[in-house]
């Protein structure tokens, strides 16, 4: 998103005042553009070098949500198949090399660490609570705690139902970071790698993930515990299709929601203050932006950022295989008078309370928390400014993102797929930045003085920390608008500088030269081609390509309103990017900024191989509405607020949109947030079109709105809702539950028919040989929890324009035990040389379904714990047999239907040990 935005407000007054501001306005206008037009403020002192992280980071050390577990981490999970290992960063000095750390040999024993994991509970969760006395000193540990209770549209999730599962851990070694590029990474800096392996046992679901070390050699002050939440998706296995929501510029505190002079509504109904705001006076009557606490008027206060609670239950619906969030979780930017930066609650940095940083992305950590898939982030630039972190100890917008969610460019993989998260704000810090005081160049000193002599507040020396200031709010509009010095793009690392020449650009670099980020690009597209990935992606913040043939635009400067000139950008490293994708034939890369959906494609040749081609995506912004196209005039526009598909099917790139009414050749239009909204259609997709429908896709309990001007219809005969109240095991336990899932988009050029939706139902456990069953939908799995319950997963597929009620219910009663169709062992061998062997086995049981099976050496199956399984699937899988002498081995093998009690089968397996 652009760095500088306006927001309104309507001002009551005589015909004098509104004539001395008009006059004012028109001639703070004019001395704006005399003093911007040629060029734009020069900073106030010379930039900075580049400067390196700051260890100690910018939170106070109670709010870090990255400690010693560094990976994986809420901002970078990790998805990993039953049965496979996942290796944990462990940094013991929390990033400040030097600090103490206790010997590896101290600590290197699988038995000096508890690793589990726990069912991650979507929902977005009150992080504090200001209930409790402190000081920014001194803050207690319950500000800023993860279990806080829920707020928000959906004040209940559907469950919370925790299980809890071990990890064992296999191996402890030490060496650089492999997830951190930057920091962890650097030569010298050492972490623990902990190699833990991921059961057989655990539940397809996403979990926060604990580890603890017991280590009885080392100090006890290294005997600590920490955990991430969301961090680990546990998955069946990679299949070749592959489907990936991309949702971005989010701005839970932007001022955007409201365009230019649009006095028709107030700019913050589909956003209110999350739970700890400081009481503000409600002044919305006269278009005031005074946040009040239940400006809906729904009678719920503090529902923080409505639309995108909206967007991300859509998404946790729609379950993708991950998400990706491509920048600008924040605004962090403008000041405004609402800002509860005068409140202790968000610390004391230097002598100085924190910044807008603090407040909204700890806000934005919250509401991701409603997620219930994997989620990969990315900065934008309003996540990554810079208050004076080149000079003072202040707030650094990219430290704290470091501190919260992960690094900030890194790589992960996805069976035969492999992505790139990259940092598209790679500027010095000075940069990042700005000079203190507004003071326009070349104006009309005669101007200059009559403005400045009727609002002397205009010539004030500001010391606003983050960029140039134009502040209008005493003259006419409260427009006070802070700018850094750079917004737009940049890549470092011995890239083109900002010369930019038509393609081919350059030469081919071949990956010699390069430093920084771009050689790290280099070396993990040339890691991914040589361990033959088949399809390869890239998630930025700024695009590179557009407009293709051409210089890009949000790596240029830019004409702020489309009038005013500004130094947003002309950075380094566009073009260099592009070479390396195209040159390793990458697929796509998918990025946002600019709030509108936008398609554009390069050949890989002359750089690749192969014919294909580079397809750029960019996404509209998932804040309401978009941005209107000129400082005054424009309302909105056909673009709207929302969120994107990316499918691929066998290594190939399948699909990222729609054609929309206008029949775009590219596909180029993203899934609209809410219904109502037109798709490629000309047509306005004003403001109202978001108060007064409900989401795209729904089937969460939704209150209707009792405010006869915030116009949210009310549910009608129980579309998308459930039929029980909500959680589901609280208010449980239930035997016959429906959820109606309702899916408006239908409409020419975008229709979206959803396979596989998927919903959870913590069902009550049944007895006498009962099992549930599933109407317009199949079971996905179904397992007994640590609470007693019987938890049905279903998938389901919901046509566009359709309301589906999709229904678990007792089906029946079964008795039968399970029919084994195969169960051998090394393919059917009577005699083996080695105690480690394989195991053939199948089942199927007509009546309830198979659920699951354990295996043994023992009769009692002492120790052995339930495995998932499906009817008629086959199960291959490594089997120790038991130590001892050569002779006959025997193995247990008993399969579990999903009848409650389960009907149970048993099956013994011989063979002989003859080494």
């Amino acid at each position: 998103m652009s760095a500088a935005r306006s927001t309104s407000r309507h001002r009551t007054g005589s015909r004098a005042s509104a004539a001395k501001a008009l006059a004012i306005l028109v001639t703070s206008l004019a001395l704006i553009l005399g003093g911007l037009a040629a060029a734009a403020p020069a900073p106030s002192r010379a930039l900075g070098q580049a400067q390196g992280f700051n260890p100690a980071g910018s939170l106070p050390e109670v709010a870090k949500r990255i400690n010693q577990l560094i990976y994986p981490t809420l901002g970078y999970p990790a998805i990993r198949e039953r049965g496979s290992d996942l290796v944990i960063e462990w940094d013991w000095r929390k990033s400040v090399a030097g600090s103490p750390r206790p010997e590896l040999s101290q600590v290197d024993d699988p038995a000096d660490w508890e690793v589990w994991l726990t069912t991650s509970v979507a929902a977005n969760v009150q992080n504090y609570s200001s209930a409790e006395p402190g000081t920014a000193e001194d803050p207690p540990a319950s500000w800023y705690r993860y279990e806080g209770p829920s707020y928000g549209t959906y004040t209940n999730p559907v469950h919370r139902v925790v299980n809890k599962r071990r990890l064992a851990v296999k191996e402890v070694s030490r060496g650089p970071s492999k997830r951190w590029p930057e920091v962890f990474g650097q030569a010298g800096f050492e972490v623990d790698h902990i190699t833990v392996e991921i059961p057989l046992s655990v539940p397809l679901d996403l979990y926060d993930l604990h580890v603890r070390c017991v280590a009885p050699d080392a100090d006890p002050a290294f005997r600590v515990e920490d955990a991430q939440p969301h961090a680990v998706q546990v998955i069946e296995e990679f299949g070749e299709d592959i489907r990936i929501v991309q949702i971005t510029d989010t701005h839970v505190y932007g001022p955007e929601i409201r365009n230019g002079l649009n006095l028709d509504y107030n700019s913050f109904e589909l956003r209110e203050p999350r739970p700890g705001t400081p009481g503000r006076i409600d002044l919305s009557f006269v278009g005031y932006p005074g946040f009040p606490m239940d400006l809906d008027k729904d009678g719920k206060a503090n529902e923080g950022a409505i639309y995108l609670q909206e967007e991300l239950q859509a998404i946790n619906l729609i379950d993708p295989d991950f998400v990706v969030f491509t920048g600008d979780s924040v605004f962090a930017q403008k000041n405004f008078s609402t800002y509860p930066k005068d409140t202790w609650l968000w610390g004391d940095v230097n002598g100085e309370l924190g910044s807008e940083y603090r407040f909204e992305y700890t806000w934005w950590y919250d509401e991701l928390l409603a997620l219930n898939v994997p989620v990969f982030c990315v900065p934008g630039n309003h996540d990554s400014y810079c208050w004076d972190g080149h000079a003072l100890a202040r707030d650094d917008g990219q430290e704290i993102w470091q501190d919260l969610f992960g690094p900030l460019y890194y790589s992960w993989e996805y069976g035969d797929a492999a992505f790139l998260a990259l940092n598209s704000m790679d500027w010095d810090k000075a940069d990042a930045d700005g000079p203190d005081p507004f003071n326009p160049e070349g104006v009309n000193p005669i101007v200059w003085g009559i403005a400045t002599g009727l609002y002397p507040e205009m010539a004030k020396d500001y010391d606003d920390r983050n960029g140039f200031l134009v502040d209008l709010t005493n003259i006419f509009l409260p427009i006070k608008v802070i700018f850094p010095h750079k917004w737009h793009g940049q890549l470092r690392g011995g890239g083109d500088p900002w010369a930019w020449q038509p393609w081919p650009w350059g030469h081919d670099p071949g990956g010699d030269g390069f430093t920084g980020q771009l050689a790290w690009v280099e070396a993990e597209l040339a890691r991914a081609e040589a361990e033959g990935k088949e399809l390869k992606g890239a998630f930025i913040h700024h695009d590179p390509l557009r407009p293709a043939g051409s210089p890009p635009e949000a790596y240029d400067n830019a004409n702020q309103f489309g009038l005013l000139p500004m130094p947003a950008g002309q950075g380094e490293g566009s073009q260099a990017l592009l070479c390396l994708l195209r040159k390793h034939e990458v697929d796509f890369v998918a990025s946002g900024h600019t709030h509108n959906d936008a398609i554009n494609r390069v050949n890989w040749a002359p750089y690749g191989d192969s014919t294909g081609q580079l397809v750029s995506i960019n996404t509209c912004g998932a804040e309401p509405p978009v941005d209107g196209k000129s400082l005054l005039l424009d309302k909105t526009s056909e673009d709207y607020a929302g969120f994107r598909l990316i499918t691929a099917s066998g290594g190939e790139l399948t699909g990222w949109g729609f054609p929309g009414a206008s029949g775009d050749p590219d596909d180029k239009w993203s899934i609209p947030g809410w219904s109502g909204l037109q798709v490629g259609a000309g047509a306005v997709n004003d403001y109202t079109k978001y108060r007064a429908n409900r989401p795209v896709l729904q089937w969460m309990e939704q209150d209707g709105s009792a405010n006869p001007a915030y116009p949210r219809p009310p549910i009608v005969n129980g579309e998308g809702t459930f039929n029980k109240a909500l959680p589901l095991d609280g208010t449980g336990p239930h035997s016959d539950v429906t959820c109606k899932v309702k899916n408006t988009l239908n409409q020419p050029g975008a229709v979206l028919s959803l396979l596989g939706c998927r919903i959870e139902f913590p069902m009550k456990r049944l007895s006498g040989g009962k099992y549930y069953g599933v109407q317009n939908g199949s079971i996905m799995e179904q397992y007994d929890t640590d609470s007693g319950l019987r938890m049905v997963t279903v998938k389901a597929d919901i046509p566009g324009g359709a309301t589906v009620p999709v229904r678990v219910y007792v089906a029946g009663t079964d008795k039968v035990k399970p029919v084994v169709d195969e169960a051998l062992i090394d393919g059917g061998a009577v005699v083996t040389t080695d105690l480690e062997v394989s195991l053939s086995l199948r089942a199927h049981d007509d009546g309830a379904g198979l659920m699951d099976f354990r295996v043994s050496n023992s009769r009692d199956f002492a120790g052995a714990e339930w495995m998932p399984c499906r009817d008629g699937k086959a199960i291959n899988m490594p089997w120790s047999l038991a130590q001892g002498a050569p002779g006959k081995r025997r193995v247990f093998v008993q399969f579990r239907d999903a009848a409650m009690p389960g009907n149970v089968v048993t099956v013994r397996l011989d063979i002989t040990y003859a080494p």
